[in-house]
């Protein structure tokens, strides 16, 4: 199978080499032309492309069987609304736009954000896939629940893995964040602190989307860890204490569920994330 990686970074990276050694002949895409040597040597074919650019992606998702888009607005610019606002749709929704748009009819699997339930499913006992979405105005996300839409208008040849937030090797640790947010943030994060940290680890993401791909998957399906987690607050404000800091601001302006995250769903289709829980937050949450 032809398989169109959209975005070799963090997970589109780990993807295309499990497509790769399951046999499928496999091209990555990056936005920096720099990147295509490196990207090339390692997985045999990498192209430059832009999710805005209507042609090269039709050309591209044209003479593919299969595409994962993994290519996600960068963290540095996620931490103020102004910054959401001035990249979210371009990079989710131009991409799917001109994804879903290109002909022929490749088997499409996109990365989402657990950050379209918002607060909208807090009165349920669990939020499934079937649970309401937010009408916050956020551009985070606003922005990704008009990339789903657009993705799914495509039929039945599309899956919504909806994602927590992802984290691996490369990635700073989680303690390393929570400083950085005091030094670099002054201490103010756009989350809500009550919200549930919900994690994913980087080789379950990757490993989510090839099952995707191979067992053909529609629909949306919620991709995290089946462990309840702590919150923001008690998570990141522990941290804090720990370095002799103080507590974080919690502007709110991108809330997330309160209650359980059920990932039934996707465990019933043959793949259960096993590797996204730590257990270090397991005092956290249960104290």
């Amino acid at each position: 199978m032809k398989v169109l990686v959209i975005g070799a970074g963090f997970v589109g990276s780990a993807a295309a080499e499990r497509l790769i050694g399951l046999g499928h002949e496999v091209t990555v895409t990056t936005t920096t032309e720099a990147k295509v040597g490196p990207l090339a040597e390692r997985f045999g074919n990498a192209i430059v492309l832009k999710g805005s650019d209507r042609d090269g992606v039709h050309a591209a998702v044209g003479a593919a069987d299969a595409v994962i888009v993994t290519a996600g607005p960068s963290a540095q610019g996620s931490m103020t609304p102004e910054g959401r606002a001035q990249t979210y749709r371009e990079i989710l929704v131009g991409t799917a736009e001109n994804v879903v748009s290109a002909p022929g009819d490749a088997h499409i699997v996109c990365l989402s954000s657990l950050s379209v339930y918002g607060n909208a499913a807090n009165h349920l006992d669990v939020v499934t896939e079937d649970a309401p979405t937010t009408d916050s105005e956020d551009p985070s996300p606003a922005n990704f629940i008009l990339m789903e839409k657009t993705y799914l208008s495509a039929g039945d040849r599309v899956a919504v893995l909806r994602c927590g937030d992802i984290f691996g090797e490369g990635d700073p640790p989680i303690e390393d964040k929570v400083k950085m947010a005091h030094q670099y943030l002054a201490g103010s994060v756009p989350f809500a602190g009550d919200a549930l940290l919900y994690r994913l680890q980087v080789e379950d993401a990757a490993d989510a989307a090839v099952h995707a791909i191979e067992k053909k998957l529609t629909g949306v399906f919620n991709l995290t860890h089946d462990e309840v987690p702590p919150t923001n607050s008690k998570l990141f404000d522990t941290i804090s204490e720990r370095n002799d800091l103080p507590p974080l601001e919690y502007r709110g302006e991108i809330a997330g569920p309160t209650k359980p995250i059920s990932v039934q769903r996707l465990i019933d289709s043959g793949f259960t994330p096993s590797r996204s829980f730590d257990p270090a937050l397991a005092e956290l949450r249960d104290s």
